[in-house]
Protein backbone atom coordinates (compact mmCIF):
# COMPACT_ATOMS: atom_id res chain seq x y z
CA UNK A 1 0.00 0.00 0.00
CA UNK A 2 1.34 3.40 -0.44
CA UNK A 3 0.84 6.55 1.47
CA UNK A 4 -2.38 7.51 -0.32
CA UNK A 5 -4.45 4.20 0.06
CA UNK A 6 -3.82 4.86 4.08
CA UNK A 7 -4.86 8.41 3.57
CA UNK A 8 -7.61 7.38 1.42
CA UNK A 9 -8.94 4.36 4.27
CA UNK A 10 -9.31 7.02 6.82
CA UNK A 11 -10.34 10.33 4.91
CA UNK A 12 -12.51 8.76 2.05
CA UNK A 13 -12.88 10.65 -0.70
CA UNK A 14 -12.27 13.79 1.25
CA UNK A 15 -8.62 13.58 0.85
CA UNK A 16 -6.01 14.64 -2.15
CA UNK A 17 -2.94 16.22 -2.80
CA UNK A 18 -1.33 18.57 -5.03
CA UNK A 19 2.26 18.28 -6.07
CA UNK A 20 4.37 20.99 -4.79
CA UNK A 21 7.93 20.13 -5.73
CA UNK A 22 9.40 16.88 -6.49
CA UNK A 23 8.88 14.79 -3.16
CA UNK A 24 6.78 17.87 -1.38
CA UNK A 25 2.98 17.25 -2.06
CA UNK A 26 0.72 19.20 0.07
CA UNK A 27 -2.19 17.55 1.67
CA UNK A 28 -5.80 18.82 1.31
CA UNK A 29 -7.98 17.23 3.83
CA UNK A 30 -11.16 18.78 5.85
CA UNK A 31 -9.23 20.45 8.47
CA UNK A 32 -9.35 24.18 9.06
CA UNK A 33 -8.35 27.00 11.31
CA UNK A 34 -11.24 29.06 13.41
CA UNK A 35 -11.00 31.87 10.45
CA UNK A 36 -12.16 28.93 7.84
CA UNK A 37 -8.61 28.70 6.29
CA UNK A 38 -7.54 24.77 5.88
CA UNK A 39 -4.44 24.13 8.16
CA UNK A 40 -1.33 23.93 5.29
CA UNK A 41 0.07 20.37 5.97
CA UNK A 42 2.60 19.26 3.55
CA UNK A 43 3.96 15.56 2.94
CA UNK A 44 7.66 14.60 2.22
CA UNK A 45 9.07 11.09 1.69
CA UNK A 46 11.94 10.65 3.89
CA UNK A 47 13.17 7.23 2.80
CA UNK A 48 12.07 3.31 3.37
CA UNK A 49 8.21 3.86 4.39
CA UNK A 50 8.65 7.22 6.45
CA UNK A 51 6.93 10.50 5.66
CA UNK A 52 7.27 14.15 7.26
CA UNK A 53 4.20 15.54 8.26
CA UNK A 54 5.08 19.41 8.21
CA UNK A 55 3.42 22.99 8.00
CA UNK A 56 6.95 24.34 6.75
CA UNK A 57 6.58 26.98 9.12
CA UNK A 58 2.89 28.24 7.85
CA UNK A 59 1.52 27.82 11.53
CA UNK A 60 4.04 30.11 13.02
CA UNK A 61 3.93 32.71 10.59
CA UNK A 62 0.31 32.69 10.98
CA UNK A 63 0.36 33.07 14.56
CA UNK A 64 2.92 35.69 14.52
CA UNK A 65 0.66 38.12 13.04
CA UNK A 66 -1.25 38.42 16.12
CA UNK A 67 1.22 37.08 18.77
CA UNK A 68 4.89 36.61 19.34
CA UNK A 69 6.62 33.72 21.31
CA UNK A 70 8.85 36.38 23.09
CA UNK A 71 9.29 35.25 26.62
CA UNK A 72 10.12 32.31 28.88
CA UNK A 73 6.11 31.53 29.44
CA UNK A 74 5.26 31.53 26.17
CA UNK A 75 8.27 29.48 24.84
CA UNK A 76 7.47 26.82 27.75
CA UNK A 77 3.77 26.91 26.75
CA UNK A 78 4.72 26.02 23.00
CA UNK A 79 7.16 23.37 24.43
CA UNK A 80 4.93 21.93 25.78
CA UNK A 81 2.30 21.94 23.08
CA UNK A 82 4.79 19.96 20.83
CA UNK A 83 5.63 18.05 23.34
CA UNK A 84 2.36 16.52 23.93
CA UNK A 85 1.38 16.24 20.46
CA UNK A 86 4.94 14.45 19.86
CA UNK A 87 5.37 16.99 17.43
CA UNK A 88 9.23 18.56 16.51
CA UNK A 89 10.30 22.39 15.61
CA UNK A 90 13.39 23.20 13.18
CA UNK A 91 13.79 26.74 12.31
CA UNK A 92 10.14 27.57 12.27
CA UNK A 93 8.66 24.19 11.04
CA UNK A 94 6.42 22.00 13.08
CA UNK A 95 6.85 18.06 11.91
CA UNK A 96 6.21 14.82 12.41
CA UNK A 97 7.87 11.84 11.09
CA UNK A 98 5.75 8.58 10.77
CA UNK A 99 5.85 5.43 8.74
CA UNK A 100 3.28 5.08 5.98
CA UNK A 101 0.85 3.09 7.95
CA UNK A 102 0.37 5.49 10.54
CA UNK A 103 -0.17 8.19 8.38
CA UNK A 104 -3.81 8.94 8.85
CA UNK A 105 -3.90 9.23 12.91
CA UNK A 106 -0.32 11.47 12.31
CA UNK A 107 -2.10 13.65 10.25
CA UNK A 108 -5.38 14.09 12.83
CA UNK A 109 -2.96 14.37 16.00
CA UNK A 110 -0.82 16.90 13.53
CA UNK A 111 -3.92 18.96 12.57
CA UNK A 112 -4.49 19.45 16.21
CA UNK A 113 -1.12 20.07 17.77
CA UNK A 114 -1.35 23.04 14.78
CA UNK A 115 -4.85 23.88 15.80
CA UNK A 116 -3.43 24.63 19.76
CA UNK A 117 -0.19 26.14 18.49
CA UNK A 118 -2.36 28.61 16.55
CA UNK A 119 -4.85 29.16 19.50
CA UNK A 120 -2.12 30.41 21.30
CA UNK A 121 -3.25 34.10 20.13
CA UNK A 122 -6.50 33.47 21.24
CA UNK A 123 -5.40 32.99 25.30
CA UNK A 124 -3.60 36.14 25.49
CA UNK A 125 -5.29 37.50 27.59
CA UNK A 126 -5.71 34.30 30.24
CA UNK A 127 -1.48 34.11 29.24
CA UNK A 128 -0.76 37.82 29.73
CA UNK A 129 -2.71 37.74 32.67
CA UNK A 130 -0.99 34.28 33.50
CA UNK A 131 2.61 36.28 32.86
CA UNK A 132 1.50 39.19 34.98
CA UNK A 133 4.23 39.27 37.39
CA UNK A 134 7.32 38.06 34.45
CA UNK A 135 5.84 41.30 32.53
CA UNK A 136 6.30 42.62 35.77
CA UNK A 137 9.68 41.83 36.51
CA UNK A 138 10.93 42.91 33.47
CA UNK A 139 9.68 46.23 33.87
CA UNK A 140 11.51 46.21 36.71
CA UNK A 141 14.41 45.30 35.59
CA UNK A 142 14.06 47.20 32.36
CA UNK A 143 12.72 50.32 32.90
CA UNK A 144 13.40 51.08 36.69
CA UNK A 145 17.29 49.76 36.12
CA UNK A 146 18.64 52.75 37.06
CA UNK A 147 16.91 52.74 40.47
CA UNK A 148 18.64 50.05 43.37
CA UNK A 149 16.06 47.38 43.71
CA UNK A 150 16.00 44.28 45.71
CA UNK A 151 13.47 40.95 44.74
CA UNK A 152 11.36 39.47 47.06
CA UNK A 153 12.33 40.42 50.44
CA UNK A 154 10.59 40.35 53.79
CA UNK A 155 10.76 43.96 55.35
CA UNK A 156 10.04 42.43 58.72
CA UNK A 157 12.57 39.81 59.64
CA UNK A 158 10.17 37.96 61.84
CA UNK A 159 7.49 37.65 59.24
CA UNK A 160 8.50 35.84 56.48
CA UNK A 161 4.90 35.69 55.03
CA UNK A 162 5.11 39.74 54.62
CA UNK A 163 6.54 39.61 51.44
CA UNK A 164 7.17 42.22 49.25
CA UNK A 165 7.58 42.22 45.42
CA UNK A 166 10.45 44.86 44.84
CA UNK A 167 12.28 46.76 47.61
CA UNK A 168 13.61 50.64 46.20
CA UNK A 169 16.33 52.30 47.99
CA UNK A 170 15.96 55.58 48.41
CA UNK A 171 18.10 56.92 51.14
CA UNK A 172 16.89 56.61 54.53
CA UNK A 173 13.32 55.57 53.66
CA UNK A 174 12.45 52.04 51.64
CA UNK A 175 9.69 51.55 49.09
CA UNK A 176 8.30 48.80 48.68
CA UNK A 177 5.75 47.57 45.20
CA UNK A 178 3.35 44.84 45.71
CA UNK A 179 2.43 43.86 42.32
CA UNK A 180 -1.62 43.64 42.17
CA UNK A 181 -2.60 41.64 39.32
CA UNK A 182 -6.11 42.16 37.99
CA UNK A 183 -6.41 45.94 38.83
CA UNK A 184 -8.63 48.05 41.10
CA UNK A 185 -12.23 47.27 41.55
CA UNK A 186 -14.43 50.26 41.97
CA UNK A 187 -18.07 49.48 43.97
Amino acid sequence: MNYMDYLTAGFGSHVSVREKRPGISKLLVPLFHEDGDMVDIFLEMRGGDMIRVSDHGLSLMRLSYQYDIDTENKERIFRQILSENRVSEENGNLYLDVPCQSLYPAVLQFGQAIAKVCSMSLYRREVISNLFYEMLDEFVTADMSKLQSAKAISPIQSRDELEVDYGFSFGRVPVYLFGAKGGIRRR
